[in-house]
Formats: structure tokens, sequence, C-alpha cells
């Protein structure tokens, strides 16, 4: 047990703020021996009253002859003591006194032996002190703990005193990095406290892009994820870094931001940041427009589309922005509206007349260092819905398309010129075969055609694998090219060269199946790229809409053919038509288009003994011609007039989903390795770079006469749209404006009565229910680094 008793009392009276006690036994005994320390830890009765904030007495100590620079076992000296706990007065006086400023607390001073005459084992001995601070052997400075204990006071003392602000502990913390570790984003107090700090240590040349060792962030992190525009804006303007990546999940202050759906801190750091960086992505991919999709904060989304961001960017699971906006944005076909609907406006506020000029903006859907036309096609893939798919018919987006469709229809008819080719080789080819003519220059150009699209079709499918699987006209192609070049090869090949009677050289009839085919699938993708033309759309859309519906009825009425074929078979058994279930099939369908050949079926001369199934025959053959000819028929008619007649509401937002596919279709060709190689012409490479991009802002003027000469392919219809979105817009700006100088420029009883309301609001948030003081430390203790980590 200690040698001196009234030093544990003493010890344990300011420990249980009992100066009184305190004062009595100072009193009683005048030695320095009350000085001495105590405990495991080696706390001395300075380190105590330091802690608590008793000022008199620790000067009452001093003048006793106590060491206000001495250290427990950790190091830990008053200044630190005072510093934690916010003892302003404490602070300033220690300060005066020449206390150490820089002293650290570390592991060396954990395992330093210090020279004790006696080491205590006494309970009451060991107890001393255990309220003070956690142990933290991390080489921290007094001005570490007031700043990460939102001390403010204090700080400014430390500061003006000159402490290291840029003093590091053995993490990388300083100061700056550690304010706001207890700060509770919701305590107004706390949160205004922390913003003088950070001012306060940025105006003393803190070095704002200090990195945590251990969580990778800086202070800018912090300041985004407790929400505080004026700490963002103080540390941007100490030159912090907005677009620093943490060590794990790659996160910027940006992505934070974005995350929170804090639209104040999302716009100082735009300010900030260069467009081109705008989306930069974490290590999942995602940019900071994802981030603000998927949480559903449309004004953020809406903020980073303007600044630059990209809506086709995907994340590394190949999700892109467009999906998460129709996932999780409300209403995403009039959220993308209002967006587009902005990138066309006025030049001038004035109503327009026949000088009125416009500006039409297309960066929103051909962003930089990308394809022009990955943005819609991200919109295509985003949904199938055909009424969500309506934004396509956007004046925004028709015009471009139509832009692009004017640049790339040159590679469109080269292209069209190509398959042209490779029809009429094939058609040639095999009329040569039939008639064994000479198909030796029909062949190689059939070869080099269909090997051609073969690889055509392959770089598309392995481009984007989801959306051409699906396509109809890439099967046609690929399958009537690969025919195609089956053909050609076997040819060639003597092991199939057939002899025949005459000692000619006759082709092998499934090579003349397989041209066949070929022939016929060529001819009706023909038909198909016909109708990518814009003035031909509608018809191949009626086309494979009639198709794509007759073929649904035919699947689903399957089980009553085959069962009327059967039926016919067994019971014309005699009859060479029917004569197998193939013929059978064949010639119900035929039926069905009203061919019955009733006289062949039922001949009047026939003897009763050959013909005993003639009652049942009769009666089947009467279903059937109720049920398949004037049913089943009138049904698919009236789909196929339904259908077009529906197609005329819906068929022009078909014709620009197909048109869209198209143009992308062509714009990657142009971007293949075949254009940039040594092959071509140097004057071809010059077109083909000339035909990539179309302008992303253009000038339209009202009553341009030249109209078709500066930007050929937008009509007079989407010309005259785009004007009247151009009004409309006018016309809300104005109303924003009015609306906003009602709002903002009343009178001076109107702006202190919105005075005394955001008063009010304040004193609502510090009237608050108190909070016990255990439940008030266990909050404290939550850190920025766990909410970022949640």
């Amino acid at each position: 047990m200690d040698d001196n008793p009234n030093r544990i009392k003493l010890m344990l009276a300011i420990e249980n703020d009992d100066i009184e006690k305190a004062l009595e036994i100072l009193k009683e005994d005048n030695s320095n021996e009350l000085l001495q320390p105590v405990g495991l830890l080696r706390i001395t009765v300075v380190h105590l009253v330091a802690w608590k904030g008793h000022l008199n007495l620790l000067k009452q100590l001093y003048e006793r002859g106590a060491n206000i620079n001495t250290s427990d076992k950790i190091g830990r000296s008053a200044l630190f003591y005072a510093a934690h706990a916010g003892h302003l007065e404490v602070t300033q006086w220690l300060l005066k006194q020449n206390s150490l400023k820089e002293t650290k607390i570390g592991i060396e001073f954990c395992c330093r032996r210090h020279d004790l005459q006696k080491q205590s084992t006494d309970r009451v001995d060991s107890l001393i002190g255990q309220d003070l601070p956690v142990p933290e052997c991390c080489g921290r400075t007094p001005l570490h703990q007031a700043a990460k204990n939102n001390h403010l006071d204090v700080v400014k003392t430390l500061v003006k005193a000159g402490s290291n602000v840029n003093a590091q502990d053995e993490r990388g913390n300083t100061a700056l990095l550690l304010a706001g570790y207890n700060v509770n984003s919701n305590d107004v107090i706390e949160m205004s406290n922390y913003v003088e700090i950070i001012d306060v240590l940025v105006s003393a040349k803190a070095s704002t892009n200090v990195i945590d060792l251990k969580t990778g962030l800086t202070a800018l992190h912090h300041a985004t994820k407790l929400g505080s525009p004026k700490a963002v804006k103080i540390l941007l303007d100490g030159n912090a870094w907005p677009l620093f990546q943490c060590n794990d999940t790659k996160s910027t202050p940006l992505h934070v931001a974005a995350s929170d759906g804090n639209l104040e801190i999302l716009i100082i750091l735009l300010k900030k940041i260069h467009q081109k960086h705008i989306d930069i992505r974490d290590k999942n991919g995602q940019t900071a427009l994802y981030r603000a999709c998927y949480q559903s904060y449309r004004e953020c989304a809406r903020v980073l589309i303007d600044h630059g961001g990209n809506l086709s960017a995907e994340t590394k699971s190949g999700v892109t922005v467009i999906d998460a906006v129709f996932a999780h944005i409300t209403s995403p076909r009039s959220f993308l509206s209002d967006i587009m609907d902005a990138c066309v406006q006025l030049i001038s506020h004035e109503n327009i007349g026949e000088d009125a000029r416009i500006s039409v903006d297309f960066s929103i859907l051909a962003p930089q260092r990308d394809l022009q036309t990955n943005v819609i096609i991200a919109f295509i893939t985003a949904t199938s819905n055909v009424e969500k798919l309506a934004i396509l018919q956007h004046p925004l987006i028709e015009t471009f398309l139509c832009l692009k469709w004017a640049k790339l229809r040159f590679f469109f008819f080269l292209y069209f010129l190509f398959y042209v080719f490779f029809v009429l080789s094939l058609s040639i080819f095999a009329i040569t075969l039939l008639r064994k003519s000479n198909y030796f220059i029909p062949q190689i150009i059939l070869f080099f055609c269909s090997t051609i699209l073969l690889l055509n079709n392959s770089i598309q499918v392995s481009l984007l694998p989801r959306h051409y699987m699906k396509q109809f006209e890439i099967w046609l192609s690929f399958i009537s090219a690969a025919l195609s070049f089956m053909a050609c090869m076997i040819v060639d090949n003597h092991q199939f060269i057939i002899i025949d009677t005459k000692n000619e050289i006759s082709t092998p009839k499934f090579v003349l199946h397989l041209i066949s085919i070929a022939i016929l699938l060529g001819w009706i993708e023909m038909m198909l790229l016909i109708g990518r033309f814009p003035t031909w759309g509608y018809y191949a859309l009626m086309f494979s809409t009639v198709l794509s519906n007759i073929l649904k009825v035919l699947l689903a009425f399957t089980c009553m053919i085959f069962g009327f074929a059967l039926s016919f078979t067994v019971l014309f058994y005699e009859n060479e038509q029917f004569h197998d279930c193939w013929n059978s099939i064949v010639k119900i369908i035929v039926m069905m288009m009203g061919e019955y050949d009733y006289t062949d079926l039922f001949p009047n001369n026939t003897k009763t003994d050959k013909f005993f199934l003639t009652f049942t025959a009769k009666v089947i053959f009467l279903g059937f011609v109720l049920l398949m000819s004037m049913v089943l028929m009138n049904l698919m008619i009236g789909l196929a007039v339904n259908d077009i007649q529906g197609l005329q509401k819906m068929g022009h937002i078909r014709r620009l989903l197909k048109q869209a596919e198209f143009v992308a279709h062509l714009e990657k060709l142009t971007y293949d390795q075949l254009f940039k190689s040594n092959l071509l012409h140097p004057w071809f490479k010059t077109i083909v770079n000339s035909k990539r991009l179309v302008p992303t802002k253009i000038v339209l003027n009202y009553r341009d006469n030249n109209l078709c000469k500066s930007f050929r392919g937008i009509s007079l219809e989407l010309m005259e749209s785009l004007f009247l979105l151009a009004s409309k817009n006018n016309q809300q700006d104005k109303s924003n404006l009015i609306g906003f100088k009602s709002r903002y420029t009343g009178t001076k009883v109107m702006s202190s009565l919105i005075n005394l309301q955001e008063q009010v609001h304040q004193l609502q948030k510090l009237r608050k229910p108190s909070i016990s003081g255990k439940h008030l430390k266990l909050r404290r203790k939550r850190t920025v680094g766990k909410k970022i980590a949640t």
C-alpha cells in the first residue's frame, strides 16, 4: 500500500470533484509527497486537476512546486488532459507557463520503465484514474485530442500558441483529419464548432490532403459524409483534392455526396471538378451519377448529367446508368424528358420571330471519348417496354438520329451495295449450277461476300450479345451467309462430285437444298434492308409485325392443325394428297386458304362400299371449314388489321428504334480496325473520319431557307417541334424568374419572418429531450469512418 494515505485521499477527492476536502488535505500536509505519482499508470495530482478543469487548485499546486510538464506512464501531460477535456482556461494558463505543446503519447511511453521506489498493488491505489481517457498509444498531441473532441476554443488557443497543425500521429492522422471524429451531424452547435475548427486549421496552413492510412480517407471525405457544405468549401479553398479515391472502395467525395443525396455539397464539388473527370469510377465501376440514380436522388442525378455525366457508363457487372434510371427513378420517362427539354434553348429571350435562333445541344446523347450512339443504345437495351421507348420520339433524340443518319448513310449505301452483290452472286451461282455452266466467277464473288458477312455478324454479336442475339435480321443474314459459304466449299470438294449417266458432272441435291434456303433468306434480308430507309420503314415494320403475330397464332393452334391433318389421313387414306402425315399437314394449310377440292375428296360416282367413312368425313370436313377456314383465318386477318392500325400509333417509335440500332451498327463499323489500316486509300480514310461524328451543338434559324443544305435530314415537322420546345422553355424560364423574384425580393417584413422562422427551427432542435451522460458518450463514439463503411 502507498506510504502516504493522504495522497490517495487527495486524488480521490479531486476525482470526485470534492475540492473543499482536497484543500483541507493540502492544508494539513505541507510536504511535496502529495504531488508524487500513484497507481499503475503513475497518475499525479496535477493530471487529475487538469482533467477536471479546477484552475485555482492547479495554481495552488504549481505554487507548492508541482511540475506541470510531468507525464504519466503513457506520456500524457497536464496540457494533454486539459485539451482532451476541453478546459479552455486551464489550457490557456498551462500555455502561459510554457507547458510543452508537442508532447506525444506513444508506445515508447507505454514500455518505458520508470524508476519507482515502490509499485503499489493496493486495490484503492489501482482504481485511481480509472475514469481518465482510454489510453491511445499512437503518438497524438494535445491539438489532436482537442480537434478530435470538437473543442473549438481549445483548438484556437493551441493554434495561436504555435502548435504544429501538421503533426502526425503514428497512423498518419493530423488534427484536421481527426476533426469531426465525434461530431453528431444532427447537432447544430457541434456542426458549427466543427466548421470553425476546419476553418482555423486550414487558415493555419494545415495540409488538406493528408490520408488516413487505415481507411484511406481524407478530411474532405469526412466533411462530405457529415453533410457540411461550409466545411467542404473551406477545404476546397484550401486546395483539397475533390477526386481523391480512398484505398478500400475507391470512392471519392463526389461519390459520397451523390450516395447521400447532398445536393448543395455536390454543386460545390462540381465547381472544382473538370467535366472530363465527372465519370471517375469506384472499385465496382460505379460513377457518382450511377450512385445518385441508384439511390433515387433525382436532383443530384440531374445536376451530374448537366455537368456532363455519361448516361451510358457501365459498372463492372454491365449495368448502365440508364438501367439505374429506369429501375430506381420514379417516372423515368418524364425525368429524362425534362433533362432533354433543357438542351433546346432560345439564344435570345425574345419571342420567336423571323430571325429567332435556337441552340440544340447533343452533349447528353454524345458524351466525349465515347461512341455517340452509346447513350441511345443504352436507352434501348434498358427496357423492352414500348411505352418507355417513347422517349425516342423526343425532338432532341430524333434530330440527333436524323443528323447521324445523314452522316452515316454513305456507309449504309456501301453495305447495301455489298449485300446486293452477295444476293446476286448467290442467285447467279445457283443458276449456273443448274445449267451446268461455268460458275467459277460467281463462286469467287459469293465466297468473298459470305466470308465478310460472317465476320461482320460475328463482330456484332461479340460486341453486344445481349442485344444482337435477339435480332431477327442478324439470324437471317448469318444463316444465309453460312449456307452460301458451305455451298461454295462443298462444290469445290472432289468427294462430292457426282457423274451422271451422260458422263457429266452433277451437283449433289443437298447442295441445292442449301442454296435454295440461302437464296430465300438472302432476298428476305434484302427486303428488310430496304426497310431501313426512313421513307419505307413503316412497310417493313408492318410486314414483320403481321408475320410475328400470325406465327404466334399458328403455334397456339398447332394441336388443332395436327389433329385435322391426322384425321384426314385416316379418312382419305386412298387419296394421294393425304398419303402421309407431311402431305396432310401441307394440304390442311392450303385448305385453310379456301382451296378445298371438294369434288376430289367426295366424288359423286363413288360406290358406297369403297367409301364407308363418307358420313364421318363430311362431318369432320364441315368442322374443319367452320373452325379453321372461317374462325381461325378470320382471327388472323383481324389481328393483322388490328396490328396495322396499332402500328400507325407505335410505328414511329419502332421505326426510330430500328433506325437507332442500325445507325449504332454503322458507327461501330466505322471504328473498326479495317478503316484504320493502311490497306485503305488515305482519301477514303478522310471520308470515314468526316462521317463519324456529328456536331454536339448546332444552331437553327426559324426562317432558314438553307436549312436543307446545312442540316440535311431534319424534316420541317421536326424543326417545328424544336422551335415549339424552345419557346416553351423560354416561357418557363421567365415564369421561374418571376417566381424567384417574388419569393426573394419581398418586403423587409417578409425577410424578418423568414429569419424568425429559421431561428425557431434551430431552437426546436436545441430543445430536444436531454440525453443521459452514458448515452451521450456512446453517441459521441460514432466515427465518420464507421458512417462511411455503413
